[in-house]
């Protein structure tokens, strides 16, 4: 009996030392900023990037567990904000999770997915295919696959 104690400690904490390198992988992981172009758009300022906010997690379920959000302003043919969520691809917390629970709050918004990122692309200004041009411009620049899941209103 004792040894099987010592092998279920001993598989216990080899499963707990997987778990929090894998943690740190995932942190130390580059960071993507929003791109300084995206099409024919150009930043307006620089990107506000920190934690999700309560309104922010409010409104798009499913963020709460994201490890960065980047804001960022776009200036070209129409103004364009652009929510970035970087999420953690851990159960619980997936970028692909967040564009499922996702609502478009009103028209003007296109939600994409690439890779661990979920984003939210909000203009009143845009036309549809111009929200369409920025979105396809911006997606380029994120790593991962894209899944073409787009969801408007």
């Amino acid at each position: 009996m004792k040894n099987l104690g010592k092998r279920l400690l001993i598989l216990g904490l080899l499963a707990a030392v997987i778990a929090i390198a894998s943690d740190f992988w995932q942190a130390a992981a580059p960071k993507v900023n929003p791109p300084l172009t995206a099409g024919e758009w150009k930043l307006f300022a620089p990107a506000d990037c920190g934690r999700p906010t309560k309104s922010e997690i409010q409104t798009w379920h499913d963020v709460s567990g994201s490890r960065r959000v980047c804001r960022a302003d776009y200036v070209g043919p129409s103004a364009v904000r652009l929510t970035i969520f970087e999420m953690p691809q851990r159960d619980g917390a997936t970028a692909f999770g967040a564009f499922q629970s996702w609502l478009s709050s009103g028209p003007g918004k296109v939600g994409f997915l690439k890779g661990r990122y979920f984003g939210v692309v909000d203009s009143q200004q845009a036309d549809p295919a111009a929200l369409d041009r920025f979105t396809t411009a911006i997606e380029k620049t994120f790593p991962g696959e894209s899944g073409g899941r787009w969801y408007r209103q």
